[in-house]
């Protein structure tokens, strides 16, 4: 993009998609005074760092440092570049894409936004086939006997693949939807140089991220054909590890009862919904992993986990708890006893009964120690009490082989067991370090052994005409109006590291073509997520410094002083006959003229 046209595209896409509420999308938030507030999605914590200013339209996580505006978020939280950020966003607020050539895919192939366009078509097909045609009765069949009625199922776009294997392809054929961009997406997959159908004969899964992108699909056969569940392959966009079944539908919900009820299936969560419980998501066939926790933790303060009353369900508690122990969530599980899963229990027992179920649910320390109980037949001697204590804490101190648990959380565990198991707080503290694994510090020698003499020295000592042009930027960034008196004077080359380069020509960049422009409007048009993180720290600091006028003064002496001493090198070595000290004088009294400050004396700069 270039050109007056494309800061007018960029402006419109932030003003259709106030930050708030994008935010607010992937992370619970909490007014703040003028600002909000919550759990940062960049970096693990637990306090909340992150904060979004709706006056200025930006964000800045003062744990981890990112910053930006809404494109910048949207870059940063589905991982995609500032093209595909502009697409997803005009996408969301209804703004026409301005015309260009169709896209073909770079050398990498696809873009995540070409994907997410392709399944979005292929769900609108998989719909057609399910509720238009006759190929779609075998899965209409199967909804209504599962109790599923019509209208949830289109909420969650619900739909059939055809079983002949090659259904989807010629559609795309007809639609101008390529082989190579289906199989980039996983819908399709390539045997003896022939694409086919990666879904065949299946109820289709659509699998939302949380602004409503289509990322995959799950399968389900409707026949004895293996696997049952079929997910869409690892994509661009897809692994089943992050994402989660239902929690663009259940978002809103979930942060208003700041609780999420975590099940296993598909239809676990969509019966549930049908029956007016929709803080409700499902895994995808995999055990809960920590970037679920990370995503869901954005959400809800509470983590109710349902399993089923099966032996996998279990065994899933278990790993369960290995994961929360480590990041320090609120977490709760309960298991259904009166039906086969969740689903069944709704259906069969409406959702009062599913309620019961999840009042029920006990945090992960008791439900691990209550399963022990019961398999050491804790009560029948002492010993049998001593071996379940001792399961207990070694899994508690396996949980913690890489000193993840922070010193508070541990506290607070201990404290929990103490009361559980009716023992001392310090007998446990020396049981459990006892149970660390011995390996993690021999890893963490080595790792000390081995660390390069770059990580363990300090930094240097910043030169003054560095500081300067940092301060230079800080001013420019908090004040745009600054730039018509420097940039005569300064060009964005004469900075000295590459980041400050490119930021100072974004800073010219916006002054040419805009004028006066705010923080926001700056960062719309940074294309790299890394700049942004850094052009919201400068304007924080210069925020804080204020005093603009006569800081730009100074760091211009300073810089001044620098290229003077610059020139004077190169002139003792012959390189440059130019005479620098007029010329740099003169620069700075066009500077002040145009400050409209008094010449002063600068200590360790020039001399009036």
């Amino acid at each position: 993009m270039s050109g007056q046209a494309d800061f007018q595209f960029i402006r419109t896409v932030q003003s259709g998609n106030d930050i708030v509420d994008v935010v607010r999308e992937h992370v619970a938030l909490k007014r703040a005074g003028k600002n909000f507030t919550g759990l940062c999605p960049f970096h693990k914590e637990k306090t909340p760092s992150f904060n979004v200013s709706p006056d200025r339209q930006i964000f800045k996580c003062f744990g981890c440092g990112a910053g930006g505006d809404v494109i910048k978020f949207i870059q940063k939280i589905l991982s995609v570049g500032f093209r595909e950020a502009l697409e997803i966003l005009a996408r969301r607020a209804n703004i026409p894409m301005p015309e260009k050539p169709v896209r073909t895919g770079g050398p990498e192939g696809p873009s995540k936004v070409d994907i997410f366009r392709a399944n979005q078509w292929a769900a609108k097909y998989f719909a057609q086939v399910l509720w238009k045609t006759e190929t779609g009765l075998p899965g209409r069949n199967y909804l209504e006997k599962r109790g599923l009625k019509e209208e949830v199922c289109r909420a969650f776009s619900m739909g059939f693949s055809p079983p002949t294997g090659r259904g989807l392809l010629e559609a795309g054929a007809k639609s101008g939807i390529s082989p190579q961009l289906m199989a980039a997406a996983g819908l399709v997959t390539a045997r003896d140089n022939t694409y086919y159908d990666m879904f065949r004969g299946r109820i289709m899964f659509p699998i939302f991220d949380p602004i409503g992108n289509i990322v995959g699909f799950g399968g389900r056969t409707l026949g004895d054909d293996q696997p049952k569940y079929l997910n869409t392959p690892e994509t661009a966009v897809f692994r089943k590890q992050r994402n989660l079944f239902g929690i663009f539908l259940t978002r809103t919900t979930i942060q208003e009862a700041k609780q999420v009820v975590v099940v296993e299936g598909y239809t676990d969560c969509m019966a549930p919904f049908q029956a007016g419980v929709k803080n409700v998501v499902a895994t995808l066939g995999t055990a809960l992993t920590p970037e679920h926790v990370q995503t869901l933790r954005r959400y809800a303060d509470e983590i109710v986990l349902v399993f089923d009353a099966d032996q996998a369900g279990q065994k899933a508690a278990d790993r369960a708890l290995n994961v929360f122990l480590t990041m320090g969530v609120d977490v709760k599980l309960a298991q259904v006893t009166s039906g086969k899963d969740p689903c069944d229990l709704v259906l069969a027992q409406g959702a009062d009964a599913f309620r019961a179920v999840i009042a029920g649910a006990v945090g992960a320390l008791e439900y691990k120690w209550q399963q022990l109980k019961q398999r050491y037949q804790v009560g029948t001697s002492e010993n049998e009490r001593r071996a379940a204590i001792d399961d207990l804490l070694n899994t508690v101190a396996q949980c913690d082989p890489y000193g993840k648990v922070d010193v508070i959380q541990k506290g607070m565990l201990i404290t929990r067991l103490a009361s559980l198991l009716s023992v001392p707080a310090e007998q446990l503290h020396g049981m459990l370090q006892r149970y660390r694994r011995r390996p993690v510090a021999r890893a963490v020698g080595r790792t000390a052994e081995t660390a390069t003499p770059a990580a363990s020295t300090a930094p240097s000592v910043e030169s003054p005409a560095h500081v300067a042009l940092r301060d230079v930027l800080e001013i420019l960034v908090c004040e745009p109006g600054y730039i018509a008196g420097v940039q005569d004077l300064i060009k964005p080359d004469d900075f000295d590291t590459d980041a400050y380069r490119k930021i100072a020509a974004y800073l010219w960049r916006c002054h040419d073509q805009l004028g006066e422009f705010a923080l926001a409007e700056l960062l719309g048009v940074v294309e790299e997520a890394d700049l942004a993180d850094i052009i919201t720290q400068l304007y924080r600091e210069g925020t804080r410094k204020q005093n603009f006028a006569q800081t730009l003064e100074d760091a211009m002496r300073c810089i001044k002083e620098y290229q003077r001493e610059q020139d004077a090198a190169r002139i003792s070595a012959g390189l440059n006959q130019a005479q620098p000290d007029e010329e740099t004088d003169r620069q700075l009294q066009v500077l002040q003229e145009r400050l409209q400050l008094p010449i002063r004396r600068i200590p360790g700069a020039l001399v009036d």
